[in-house]
């Protein structure tokens, strides 16, 4: 059964690869946002940690690191007035095994409808949603693999468009080295119904880290390449939507993260100077069972996100 799952995760990685090329517009990019300000201040550099209710949005494998029953809910606030929201909690269900279930949520604000005169009209809003489902399990000798299905919600005004895609990932843990590996596909599916008759491709992402836990140090440091399926004119061009991310134990109940996404600096550019963009950086604080997270994001001249996350032990 493991090797079946293996292989078959090897199998769909393979065949996107080979597909990859042939793009088409793509819907849904809230999928891509930042699941808790714990990883958005580590540049979203989380594939690889482990224990974190959130890492389910990031690879599904994290699910069975998970050792307790965990609640973390997260609110994103975005440009423009665009409010987002987390929601992901990890427990065992005996005979079943861990489990994930994790909700994302984008608002877009109300805008002006307006007829082709200019004359007002009333308002009408834009949503999205999705919901996953996660489960994960050891394979042994270090290694955990999950898979998580996903339904995707969201609507314009009087149009709508549904989707469902999976989730699958692999985690290595070498304890003795400190050393963490990882490697998850997501986003893998199809519409259902599309925009008014317009066929988009989800936001397919292939995501491989590792990170490292240093020895006299309380520093958990990783690097994470994704979007490693998207076009580029060269194979090692794949290679530049990287992040770099760490987390510094400072005491036992405050933590400090940084972070640095290479890919998002790259897309935030005016003229020569992309000033911060992508740099990140954050907080949290551990009260008995409950972790405070906090995190900003730069843009540069764009404007600069903030996260707030509340994780629950029980």
């Amino acid at each position: 059964m493991n090797r079946l799952f293996v292989s078959l995760l090897i199998a769909l990685v393979t065949l996107c690869a080979g597909t990859a090329s042939a793009q088409k517009p793509r819907v849904y990019d809230f999928l891509r946002n930042d699941a808790s300000a714990r990883a958005a201040a580590m540049g979203g550099t989380f594939a690889t940690i482990a224990g974190d209710p959130a890492g389910l949005f990031y690879n599904p494998a994290t699910i069975q690191t998970v050792d307790s029953t965990q609640a973390a809910f997260t609110f994103f606030k975005h440009l423009l007035d665009i409010n987002s929201g987390f929601a992901a909690v990890g427990t065992e269900i005996e005979g079943i095994g861990r489990i994930g279930i994790g909700v994302n949520f984008n608002n877009y604000g109300a805008f002006e409808r307006v007829d082709r005169m200019g004359r007002a009209l009333g308002e009408f809003g834009s949503n999205d949603i999705a919901l996953s489902v996660g489960w994960g399990t050891e394979l042994g000798e270090g290694f955990s693999a999950g898979l998580a299905a996903k339904g995707i919600y969201s609507n314009i005004d009087a149009y709508s468009s549904s989707a469902l895609a999976l989730d699958g990932g692999l985690l290595f843990i070498d304890t003795t080295r400190r050393i963490n590996a990882a490697l998850s596909l997501l986003n893998l599916g199809a519409q259902l119904a599309s925009f008014d008759g317009i066929d988009e491709e989800l936001p397919l992402d292939l995501k491989l880290g590792v990170s490292h836990t240093l020895r006299g140090l309380p520093l958990q440091i990783g690097v994470n390449f994704h979007r490693l399926l998207d076009s580029t004119e060269n194979f090692f061009g794949r290679f530049e939507n990287f992040s770099v991310g760490g987390e510094f134990t400072v005491s036992r109940p405050v933590r400090l993260r940084f972070g640095y996404d290479h890919g998002a600096r790259r897309d935030v550019a005016f003229g020569e100077s992309r000033g911060m963009a992508g740099i990140s950086a954050g907080f949290g604080v551990v009260l008995r069972e409950y972790r405070f997270d906090y995190a900003f994001t730069s843009l540069s001249r764009l404007g600069s996100q903030h996260h707030i996350s509340i994780n629950a032990s029980f």
